[in-house]
């Protein structure tokens, strides 16, 4: 079994050098779960301004819209991916001048588009889930939203705070930019609502 996840770690080492699979994951990820976050702060808040919200609906809803945004991201990272990898490897063919058929290079690139599509499939559904926990647990819909907003702003700083690490920048700062995105996403949307559009 080790021996097992060790050739596994190998073989993602290496079609990772290949193919720059590890910074398009993180990429993929970090987009995922940022846009999962907004999303449900955006259907938080417009169920609330609605006047008709409540946990159940809400819950409900943003499961729902948890599950069909990951297909989404997931089907485009797909798409994406596939486009972008087999361009690369006919690139890569033209130089060498041969085929690459069932080469290390054609199965990193095939490995490529799977793992990028898992990882931006799978990012934006617990980041939106997540937020949701507080309208489970009984409380009334404002108590349950101003939790959830915690939540929500926490999320934000730590995808914020991880850019942060990995590019080397000031991770508070980063933390507070992801932060600002979302108190924007809710300042767009209750001007939305005073300007009649709810």
């Amino acid at each position: 079994m080790i021996g097992k996840l060790r050739e596994l770690r190998g073989r993602y080492t290496l079609y990772s050098r290949i193919t720059g699979l590890s910074s398009i994951s993180r990429r993929y990820f970090v987009i995922g779960a940022f846009d999962g976050v907004l999303t449900i702060l955006g259907l938080i808040v417009g169920a609330y301004l609605s006047g008709k919200a409540n946990n159940h609906l809400v819950f409900t809803a943003g499961v729902a819209t948890a599950i069909a945004l990951g297909i989404s991201s997931g089907f485009g990272a797909f798409e994406a991916e596939e486009c972008e990898n087999i361009t690369l490897l006919s690139r890569k063919q033209r130089a060498m001048l041969s085929m690459m058929k069932n080469s290390v290079t054609e199965k990193a690139h095939r490995f490529s588009i799977y793992i990028a599509t898992a990882v931006h499939g799978f990012a934006p559904i617990p980041a939106a889930i997540i937020p949701l926990i507080p309208f489970r647990s009984g409380m009334p819909y404002v108590e349950a939203m101003k939790i959830s907003f915690a939540i929500s702003f926490a999320l934000l700083f730590i995808i914020g705070f991880f850019l942060g690490r990995i590019s080397g920048r000031n991770v508070l700062i980063a933390g507070m930019r992801m932060l600002v995105a979302g108190v924007a996403t809710l300042l767009i949307i209750v001007l939305l609502e005073h300007m009649g559009t709810y």
